[in-house]
């Protein structure tokens, strides 16, 4: 249970950084921070989660692949 506490460390992290600074530097650090916590929590968590969570990233990926593939007009 403690990848939950690094996905909401992590996730926190993004949200605050980018609603709270406008600086680049500082906005650069906490997304660092923050998706460093977040693969923190993917690698602490249990197999069949990141399996679940790897298929629907590749799913989506596909979906955008297929909607760029759509726009340029190539078949």
């Amino acid at each position: 249970m403690n990848y939950l506490i690094f996905w909401i460390l992590g996730f926190g992290t993004l949200w605050a950084g980018l609603k709270l600074f406008d600086d680049e530097v500082l906005l650069i650090v906490t997304i660092f921070v923050g998706a460093g916590l977040v693969l923190a929590g993917l690698l602490s968590s249990p197999v069949q989660l990141q399996v679940g969570i790897e298929v629907v990233l590749i799913a989506s990926l596909f979906h955008l692949c297929m909607e760029c593939i759509e726009r340029g007009g190539r078949t």
